[in-house]
């Protein structure tokens, strides 16, 4: 995403200085608390960028920018603005994952001990810049209803499909296929496939279970009851854009089932493709017309999912009409346009700062 919004805007003739975690991270010989010392050298190296050029405009992508927003928020007389560009507010995934899950690490474990004694205030990340872009609606109200930006300074604009995945002439009727693309993890809602795909392959003989890009050292006897395990298919990793693109084509169902998404690629892919999504309101998928364009569960736990699959196993009629109009939804999923959304807030945030700058207070 970050590239191709880099491409994107020095193709309509802006410079852009793009700087990955690689060049942030310092004292990369320690190896614990990372995000520690990529915050540490995020600030170093804008510092650094400042004394030799001037910007119009200082991007951050994740919650490590914390200390360098706060730092440079304070600037006197400062004549650039500070966007925080976020491809999921760990803010929120965070207070999801221990609503649902009691855990607080993106690993699906308890803290680090310098996660609990080093606990920096992220939320800084997102309070001591000039506005916030998210990826998804679901995003945008969080960082509205924690204040955040005031409701202009917050502005969404949903992930791009690639041009794979669009204009697609798919067949929607298709054989009774689920299918789960993702890591194997805990806030991805594995408990909640295995309890409730379980007992959709338990009721439903016909049907079977595809688990895309699982990994290596995902065993289904494991999570599968024994009865049902010839029915399920596991995809370890998946090649090619265009080899996943064929098993998206092969489902009829795709879950989703996580606690929390920034904006849930797999769901809007499989969509193009003509599955029917069955999802937790989380991401992109929480901006679905529930029952229209896909089939929303209530809450991230069991029996929802299992709920939502009956019923459009059920109605294939029901099925094929939510496809469609999931197929349609993502036709607008397009970098072309996004790319434009972004540069005219810019823009427009840009101009309003030098002009007006108590508004940005």
């Amino acid at each position: 995403m970050v590239l191709n919004y880099a491409r994107g805007l020095k193709a309509k003739n802006h410079e852009v200085d793009l700087f990955g975690p690689e060049s942030l991270e310092i004292l990369s010989f320690l190896k614990k608390a990372k995000s520690h010392r990529i915050s540490l050298g995020m600030l170093v190296r804008a510092v650094r960028q400042l004394l030799f050029k001037n910007y119009d405009i200082l991007e951050f992508y994740g919650s490590e920018s914390w200390l360098t927003a706060f730092v440079l928020y304070h600037l006197p007389r400062r004549r650039f603005l500070m966007v925080a560009h976020s491809n999921g507010l760990e803010t929120q995934s965070r207070a999801a994952t221990q609503k649902f899950l009691s855990l607080t690490d993106l690993d699906d474990g308890p803290p680090k001990w310098y996660q609990t004694l080093l606990k920096p205030p992220v939320s800084r990340a997102f309070t001591k810049v000039d506005g916030i872009v998210t990826v998804s609606d679901f995003d945008r109200r969080y960082a509205l209803a924690n204040g955040y930006q005031v409701p202009q300074r917050v502005v969404a604009i949903e992930n791009p499909l690639t041009n794979e995945y669009l204009g697609l002439t798919v067949d929607f009727r298709r054989p009774m296929v689920v299918g789960f693309c993702g890591s194997w993890l805990a806030r991805k809602g594995i408990d909640i496939v295995q309890a409730d795909i379980g007992q959709i392959l338990r009721v439903f003989q016909n049907c079977r279970l595809r688990l895309i890009g699982v990994g290596r050292e995902f065993r289904k006897e494991s999570w599968f009851p024994a009865e049902v395990c010839d029915r399920v298919e596991v995809i370890p990793f998946v090649e090619s854009k265009t080899e996943l693109r064929g098993i998206y084509e092969s489902l009829a169902i795709l879950v989703m089932p996580s606690i929390y998404e920034s904006f849930g690629l797999v769901a809007a892919e499989a969509m193009a493709c003509g599955c029917a999504v069955a999802a937790t309101r989380t991401g992109f998928s929480a901006s679905l017309s529930d029952r229209k364009e896909a089939m929303l569960m209530e809450e991230p736990k069991s029996p929802f999912l299992y709920q939502c699959v009956r019923a459009l196993l059920l109605d294939e009629e029901g099925r094929i009409r939510i496809a469609r109009e999931g197929y349609a939804r993502v036709q607008r999923l397009r970098w072309p346009e996004a790319i434009d959304a972004l540069e005219a807030t810019y823009t427009s945030w840009l101009e309003e700062f030098r002009s007006i700058p108590k508004a940005f207070q």
